[in-house]
């Protein structure tokens, strides 16, 4: 029996198990952990070798035994790990350029969907995209500064993002975390989100290898998961309409010309 005077109230039942340090840590957490992904998923689009599909792997393993490794990422994570660990570079590299490069069956650029590839649209997509990095201080590499739409620049560019955010919780930056968050969304209702379903379904019906068929799943599943969770609202865009001949030089990644660590902020200009 407790002294008179130190008996503990009953705990609220409405309130938190965590304590407030803990609720913080878990978003910090979350926060590095969606990073991960788009970095993981960034990297898949971009020409195999064979030291990166170790780093992917190390990812996808990562990102599957994170916090955001359940149901329903959780097999498309793992199915892509499994489809790294059993892929050859050499026949990767070989179905990157039969999907990504020649005739271009899955374009990788935004601009190839919906009603872009009328020139006027593209120059102010591609404005715009461009607005956001420049926005967070980023900019496409000097030598492919018309590549800011491809699927690897918007992913690491909400990697970017994400890193941000986590940054900015941990500091307790409550008006910059509210900025970043409305980033997040407004670049996936206004871009990623309205155009990556329609290239996962393209890579998935074009390809013959798991690896890339792994890559289209984990894509649309976590794009899907991402808009609901930023309450996004993308104008989602069904097909690929027309060919933009501007895209068939082959891809270096515009947010890619200082490689940016887990640990550290995004590249500034």
């Amino acid at each position: 029996m407790s002294p008179p005077g130190t008996e503990r109230p009953d705990r609220d039942p409405t309130s938190s198990p965590f304590t407030r340090d803990e609720q913080d840590a878990a978003e910090v957490g979350l926060a590095l952990a969606r990073a991960g992904v788009y970095r993981l998923l960034g990297g898949a689009f971009a020409y195999p070798a064979e030291a990166g599909l170790e780093e992917l792997g190390r990812l996808a393993v990562a990102a599957a035994d994170g916090p955001l490794g359940a149901p329903p990422l959780s097999g498309p994570l793992r199915a892509l790990a499994k489809a790294i660990r059993e892929s050859d570079a050499g026949a990767l590299a070989q179905e990157h350029v039969f999907l990504f490069d020649r005739q271009v069956r899955c374009p990788p650029y935004e601009g190839a969907y919906g009603d872009a590839p009328q020139l006027a649209g593209k120059a102010a997509q591609l404005a715009d995209v461009a607005g956001f990095y420049a926005a967070f201080g980023l900019e496409p590499a000097a030598a492919r500064p018309d590549s800011e739409d491809h699927i690897a620049a918007e992913l690491e560019f909400m990697s970017a993002l994400a890193l941000k955010e986590a940054y900015l919780l941990a500091e307790g930056a409550a008006d910059g975390i509210e900025v970043t968050r409305r980033a997040q969304a407004r670049f996936l209702a206004d871009h990623l989100g309205r155009w990556a379903q329609a290239l996962a379904d393209a890579l998935r019906e074009a390809t013959a290898l798991p690896y890339y068929a792994a890559v289209g799943d984990l894509l649309a599943a976590w794009v899907g998961a991402e808009v609901s969770r930023l309450a996004a609202s993308p104008l989602r865009v069904q097909t690929r309409l027309g060919h933009d001949p501007l895209q068939e030089d082959g891809f270096t990644c515009p947010m890619a010309a200082d490689e940016v660590p887990m640990d550290e902020g995004p590249r500034r200009g």
